[in-house]
């Protein structure tokens, strides 16, 4: 359907074109009619045209003028002038306001027709373009909370921003070049650094997510991860490479405002934590900061300058340094790794010490972890070569990574300690044999009994007197040599239910182990039967 609206004095005029329109178009159009300027005006506000035929000498408001103004509020709408004077200047000004013709009288209606033909092919087109945008749109708007969530996946974790973190950046349509990471936690109260029941809290926020993430939107422009537990990242563009006071004050206080907005939203309770700005490259440091301002801030809403500044450095070291010890007594790697991680990005934020300062405090940290390891019957198996390896380092980040890395090492010492190695080999053997049909890696099988590959590796070693490559191959042809002896079982089932996807491969590794072919080897046991 298109509207078509009729402007112009002569009664004549406007008869004729309604009749062309409905002779040659039918039902297809929907005609207006307007006797004079202002009564077009008027009628185009609520007729909403598609199209209009406007008479440049009108009495009042002439045919230029009306169009002017229906335009300011119709853009789309297509315009032919009409006028009995061929006068070049009105043209020009016609077409420079938008219209789509000049066509003098008396009307012509082959060239009506073929105007409104072409008008109307326009107008499906564009018609056709708004729809395609809106399904564009609607898809992205389901793709984009993934993409946000995808985008924040590579910069909170170290190293990835370069393999995932530009594509993001592209769909995104992201400029800016540095950013903040604030985190949100949730909970029913504060208990200890962190907050009370975030179990039970966290399925309400699951609940109320898409109004959480709708406010954060209405504070910041920001982007909004899926919920990790009782938390939410969230991610600040800045133009900028680091922020004046007066815009931190002001940071902070629209995060206050969001923190009471989202408790009234959900019904409990939040705290932020706010990381300086930093490069896309290094935004795993500003999320370390958020952590770290998030945990052991006083106050629902903490910037990392205001923690460093304002609270007493002596204390908040201790009570830091207490948490990646009850990390690492706990024998947990993921927790070992954050709060050893958070640790070290505080300490080297510490403007008011030198590297040398902040090397020697990470050491001393180490050392106390080691010993207190050590007097509960831990061994860490590097000895003393990470307490050298931190010695040797130069840059920050090394210095970082280096000091993560020995307190995981630790790690592994508690839990071989907390476990007896050959339970744990026992259970890792229990895991092979149920699993051994499969593509089956070391890393999993670590990940199964809670240490890490290196010390698998190294342990299954020690106590299988194999390593973990040999004894996978050994029970996988022991199982080849026991279906063999079973005649009905083809060559092919037989390698597929000893765990080898390729009878090539198998064949060979059959071979090297037992010195014949599989078929070599069931022919053997029929001719000795």
């Amino acid at each position: 359907m298109y509207k078509v609206l009729l402007a112009d004095d002569e009664g004549i005029v406007t008869d004729s074109l309604k009749y062309i329109i409905e002779k040659n178009f039918g039902s297809a159009c929907e005609t207006a009619v307007a006797k004079n300027g202002r009564q077009a005006i008027e009628l185009a506000e609520s007729f909403q045209p598609d199209i209009a035929f406007l008479d440049i000498q009108m009495p009042g408001l002439n045919g230029l003028k009306v169009m002017e103004e229906i335009r300011a509020q119709n853009i789309k709408m297509k315009v032919l002038i009409l006028t009995a004077y061929d006068n070049v200047d009105y043209a020009k000004e016609a077409l420079r306001l938008g219209a789509v013709d000049y066509l003098t009288k008396p009307i012509n209606k082959k060239v009506i027709v073929e105007r409104l033909t072409g008008m109307m092919h326009t107008i499906d087109g564009e018609r056709q373009k708004r729809r395609d945008d809106l399904i564009v749109k609607e898809k992205m708007e389901a793709v984009i909370p993934i993409i946000e969530n995808g985008f924040i996946i590579s910069l909170i974790i170290q190293n990835e921003y370069e393999d995932s973190g530009k594509q993001y950046r592209s769909l995104l349509n992201l400029e800016e070049d540095y950013g903040i990471i604030m985190a949100l936690e949730w909970g029913n109260g504060r208990e200890g650094a962190g907050m009370g029941n975030p179990v039970g809290s966290g399925v309400r926020a699951h609940k109320y997510y898409d109004k959480m993430a709708e406010l954060v939107k209405v504070y910041f422009k920001a982007f909004v991860s899926e919920i990790m537990g009782n938390k939410m990242i969230c991610v600040i563009p800045s133009v900028e490479p680091q922020l004046a006071y007066e815009n931190r004050l002001q940071l902070i206080e629209r995060a206050r405002s969001l923190v009471t907005s989202l408790k009234h939203t959900a019904g409990i309770d939040f705290k932020a934590g706010i990381g300086s700005v930093k490069s896309w490259e290094d935004m795993f440091d500003s999320y370390q900061e958020a952590l770290n301002a998030l945990r052991h801030g006083k106050r629902n809403v903490t910037h990392i300058d205001d923690l460093i500044v304002k609270d007493d450095l002596k204390k908040q070291r201790q009570v830091m340094e207490q948490e990646v010890l009850k990390a690492v007594l706990k024998g947990v790697e993921h927790d070992v790794r954050q709060e050893a991680a958070v640790f070290a990005s505080w300490e080297l934020k510490n403007q008011n010490s030198t590297f040398e300062e902040q090397r020697l405090q990470l050491m001393e940290l180490l050392l106390l972890a080691r010993r207190t390891v050590q007097e509960q019957g831990g061994e860490p198996a590097k000895g003393a070569e990470s307490i050298g390896e931190l010695l040797t380092v130069q840059g920050e980040e090394d210095l970082r990574q280096k000091f993560v890395a020995a307190m995981v090492e630790l790690t592994q010492a508690v839990v071989i300690r907390n476990q007896e190695p050959d339970s744990i080999i026992t259970r890792a053997k229990d895991y092979i044999q149920q699993n051994f049909r499969r593509d089956l890696t070391l890393e999993e099988v670590a990940q199964t009994v809670g240490i890490s590959p290196y010390y698998f590796s190294k342990l299954f070693k020690e106590e299988a007197d194999v390593n973990f490559s040999e004894y996978l191959t050994e029970i996988r042809i022991e199982t080849a040599k026991r279906l063999l002896s079973e005649r009905e079982m083809s060559i092919k089932q037989v390698c597929i239910d000893s765990g080898y996807a390729n009878p090539n491969y198998f064949s060979r590794i059959f071979k090297k182990w037992v010195g014949i072919t599989p078929t070599e080897f069931r022919d053997a046991i029929y001719e000795n039967r």
